[in-house]
């Protein structure tokens, strides 16, 4: 609460202002926040965040959907490299439609660590177009 100043919790809504301006913020502050695709429609909440120890960079944004699927669960990884925080500071975007993102592998959430997994990892960056975050050259922003 105190890198950024939350309104409205009574309902459910929250202004993240001066995020983009101070650069840094809690990974705290970020969860609840939605997530949309490419045309602007909410597909779902970054739930968790995942940090890899080893490298110390930010590995994924742990979203769970709105509208998964019958055949999937309803939480998928999405490679922290695919999204990035809209000008407002109000939502993260991925440059994809929901039917692609709903697609995306996705796991039950205590299967999360295995995102560590080598083969589960090249999995997920190649759906979704990214350089995995532990090679060299690729790139991480908010």
């Amino acid at each position: 609460m105190a890198i950024a100043e939350m309104k409205g919790r009574a309902t459910g809504t929250q202004e993240h202002s001066g995020w983009s301006a101070r650069g840094i913020v809690g990974g705290n502050e970020m969860l609840g926040l939605p997530v949309i695709d490419s045309h602007e429609e909410c597909i779902g909440t970054l739930s968790d965040i995942m940090l890899d120890l080893r490298t110390g960079r930010l590995a994924y944004g742990v979203v769970t959907l709105d509208h998964a699927p019958d055949w999937s669960e309803r939480v998928i990884a999405i490679p922290w490299s695919a999204m990035h925080l809209d000008s407002d500071a109000a939502h993260l975007c991925v440059n994809a439609l929901r039917d692609w993102i709903e697609r995306a592998p996705s796991m039950q959430a205590d299967a999360m660590p295995n995102l560590l997994d080598h083969e589960c990892a090249v999995l997920i960056h190649s759906f979704f177009g990214t350089k995995p975050y532990w090679e060299t050259g690729s790139q991480q922003h908010s």
